[in-house]
């Protein structure tokens, strides 16, 4: 079967991978992201696919469903230096790969993040409700028949809640997330040297105290960075939805696949 990845044509240079955060979802990650920016360095989050277009947002797709569905060649490390090559901290998404990312990038740093398994269903499961009710309903399942961006957003987040709940759905394949949860962090601790492992617990207080001392730079001036709660989530996937709509509308201006006014309704409704 042919792959997207194979046509992707070869980058010019790859960077060295030098942090790798096998961190899940919920667990700091966006915070991380942003923090890794600030140093100075070129940090790949779920939020950067979904910035850099349908592409990218296809790539990981590929790369998930190859691996959990058997839908074609898993990625190899060939595959990731070239999705990744302008990247050299790669941020959430290596919690899907663990031991692949561990294998590629012997000489890079890990950070594992965890926190209390009710406090993550709890933000898990705010994730989910919030944009399954977003992607799935109108005006956005209308959007998507014309939006390739909302449209490749839509089939890869369903793609996640496949993987991460082994297709069972949020309520009976929460407890299976779980276990994988634990499962993967003991899998982490046994395939990572402890000298280039930084493991902590969210509940024990994680920033640039535990970070920096890690990595061997000083503690910067400015606050780390706290995004990414649920409210801040909503505004970062209100802002996104609201400016592909804006896109569709003009698209469509003029006919009535998608009327103004149910653009008006949905931004009056997040934003109230």
């Amino acid at each position: 079967m042919s792959r997207l990845i194979d046509r992707i044509p070869q980058p010019e240079r790859i960077l060295d991978k030098k942090i790798i955060i096998l961190s899940k979802s919920r667990t700091g990650t966006f915070s991380m992201y942003q923090c890794f920016q600030m140093l100075g360095h070129k940090p790949y989050h779920m939020y950067e696919c979904v910035m850099n277009g349908v592409t990218h947002m296809s790539l990981l797709n590929e790369s998930l469903r190859n691996k959990y569905l058997g839908e074609g060649k898993p990625y190899d490390k060939a595959d990731f230096d070239k999705w990744l090559a302008n990247y050299d901290v790669v941020v959430e998404i290596p919690s899907y790969f663990v031991e692949e990312f561990i294998e590629y990038y012997p000489d890079a740093k890990f950070i594992l993040t965890e926190r209390d398994l009710t406090a993550w269903d709890k933000s898990l499961s705010h994730l989910v409700n919030t944009v399954v009710g977003a992607t799935h309903s109108f005006p956005l399942n209308a959007v998507a028949k014309i939006d390739r961006h909302i449209a490749m957003f839509t089939k890869l987040n369903d793609t996640f809640w496949q993987v991460i709940f082994h297709g069972r759905g949020l309520k009976a394949g929460m407890p299976l997330a779980k276990a994988d949860n634990v499962n993967d962090g003991e899998l982490i601790r046994r395939l990572v040297p402890k000298d280039r492992l930084l493991d902590v617990k969210l509940e024990d207080g994680f920033g640039w105290e535990q970070i920096c001392p890690f990595l061997g730079i000083p503690i910067p001036k400015e606050k780390y960075p706290r995004g990414n709660a649920p409210a801040e989530f909503d505004k970062l996937l209100s802002s996104f939805i609201g400016g592909r709509l804006t896109v569709t509308a003009y698209k469509v201006l003029g006919s009535l696949v998608i009327p103004a006014v149910a653009i008006g309704a949905w931004y009056y409704t997040k934003r109230r």
